[in-house]
């Protein structure tokens, strides 16, 4: 059978038998949501990569750990969640310590499109910065939640295994976020 062709489980639990293609396919499959997710937790940050890589290492070492009865993804979101978490807290001590933030560069092109619709892709990147701003305001439980099931359209059954919360607690969490979300939008819309 092709790799492309098993379950996310008959690969992890080849990957813990030393297959590592088994693994790379797994890789391949969560490389892009995974980085999405970490992107959108880390608020951007540049060192999402890293993080990812981290995730990734991470859940090689504990492959054998991994319970095939669970699904893989909600074991690779949790691994990720925490590796996130880990980068947070390494950076706030940096901070504390160096008083050093990082710098922001602005997204600007290189090279100017004469055919792009300045003032157009303008509007639509500042509304995006704008909704982005606003979700990264939410308290952090509302703001993972939200981007979980939102954002990453995970199904809130997985969103409650990989925070380790019930699926209620998932569906208030999400509820609230887009009522403060609503709420901002609505205010500064007057």
């Amino acid at each position: 059978m092709a790799h492309n062709e098993r379950t996310d489980a008959e690969l992890a639990v080849a990957a813990a038998g030393g297959e590592e293609r088994a693994f790379t396919e797994l890789m391949r499959r969560y490389k892009e949501p995974l980085y999405r997710y970490i992107h959108r937790s880390m608020r951007g940050d540049e060192d999402a990569y890293d993080v990812l890589q981290d995730a990734f290492t991470a859940a090689w070492r504990s492959i054998d750990r991994y319970d095939p009865s669970r699904k893989f993804s909600t074991w690779i979101y949790h691994i990720a969640l925490n590796k996130v978490r880990d980068h947070g807290r390494k950076r706030a001590v940096r901070s504390f310590f160096f008083q050093a933030a990082p710098l922001d560069v602005p997204d600007r092109p290189d090279i100017a499109d004469q055919g792009a619709d300045i003032p157009g892709d303008f509007e639509i990147h500042d509304e995006l910065r704008r909704v982005s701003a606003m979700i990264d305001e939410l308290p952090e439980k509302l703001r993972v939640a939200f981007t979980l099931q939102v954002l990453q359209d995970l199904p809130q059954i997985e969103v409650a295994d990989i925070l380790g919360v019930s699926v209620k607690t998932v569906e208030t969490r999400v509820y609230r976020a887009r009522k403060i979300l609503q709420a901002q939008v609505e205010s500064a819309d007057q």
